[in-house]
């Protein structure tokens, strides 16, 4: 309120006032732009005809996605520049390893054996291990940066993510998984592959989040909203949750809360639904866990018929 009464002054000398700010809503941060224009005479309908001073237009505009997408589109960039300058000087730190390696395996026992020849080849070993880390690291920086465009076309979600889950047989040991799928799902305009990839993505993370759990359980929904013309997927999990604080950062490229992971997991799933013209968002799942909800418009075809 003291932010508007700024800008209300602010407007009655200057016609118009703007500021952006961060509010906090509903443990969400909200980013707004806010424009304060100073009616010039009485508005429509006033009771005070006379007194035009004092009568404000306070419009407050939600730019969150707007400043998330342009933070991702931005992080795209830097992880090309990334990708660009790991790759060049990796190829001559590999050659070089095994050049030493192939040297130490010419040598005669006597001197291969040596305290510094072990010590040589398992310096080695560890500097080729790091190396196809940062590889693969490059790697996902690249696809991360040469995103395929989508290639949409009408797409039974439930067959997607019957297709997803079969890619996990047998490496989800000890996790519960349960699928409610709506039967007669109306279908959407998506790329088969990318949303492949988005739901492997979503299970892989939701498995990770559960390595400690005392209760691991994978729950998959699907439902139509007929109101507001939406197909709605749901991927839950009994794991350790997303705080508050992360909860804003969760989809931004190489923002991570493992240990050792690249971050670009969540923030592909991102892209690809708004690539989708979709809406994901991340919720505290009852009694444990997180809940990840994907909203995707419906097509106009009608639905997919056959479902499960």
């Amino acid at each position: 309120m003291r932010e508007l009464d700024y800008l209300m002054k602010r407007s009655a000398r200057m016609r118009q006032a703007t500021r952006q700010m961060d509010v906090k809503r509903g443990g969400r941060n909200l980013n707004l732009a806010i424009t304060v224009s100073a009616l010039a005479g009485d508005p429509p309908g006033s009771i005070t005809p006379g007194q035009g001073s004092g009568w404000f237009v306070v419009v407050l505009e939600d730019m969150s996605d707007l400043l998330r997408a342009q933070k991702a589109a931005a992080w795209g960039e830097v992880a090309q520049r990334i990708a660009h300058e790991i790759k060049n000087p990796l190829t001559p730190i590999a050659l070089s390893t095994e050049r030493i390696r192939l040297w130490l395996q010419r040598q005669p026992a006597s001197d291969g054996g040596t305290e510094l020849g072990r010590v040589v080849q398992e310096s080695c070993s560890l500097i080729q291990e790091e190396v196809e880390t940062l590889k693969r690291l490059v790697d996902e920086f690249s696809q991360f940066s040469r995103f395929p465009k989508a290639v949409p076309a009408p797409t039974s979600l439930n067959q997607v993510i019957e297709s997803s889950l079969s890619l996990f047989n047998g490496r989800l040991n000890g996790i519960s998984v349960e699928t409610r799928f709506a039967s007669d799902l109306p279908s959407v305009h998506a790329d088969t592959s990318q949303f492949r990839r988005l739901f492997v993505n979503l299970i892989e993370n939701a498995a990770e989040a559960m390595e400690n759990s005392s209760v691991r359980e994978l729950v998959i929904m699907t439902r139509a909203d007929l109101r507001r013309d939406v197909v709605e997927v749901t991927v839950a999990d009994t794991g350790h949750g997303v705080s508050p604080e992360d909860k804003e950062k969760l989809f931004l490229p190489y923002f991570s809360t493992k240990e050792r992971g690249t971050g670009l997991g969540l923030a592909i799933v991102s892209h690809i639904v708004a690539e989708h013209e979709g809406v994901i968002r991340v919720e505290e799942n009852e009694p444990v866990g997180a809940r990840f909800i994907i909203e995707l418009p419906m097509t106009t075809s009608g639905q997919v018929t056959g479902e499960k």
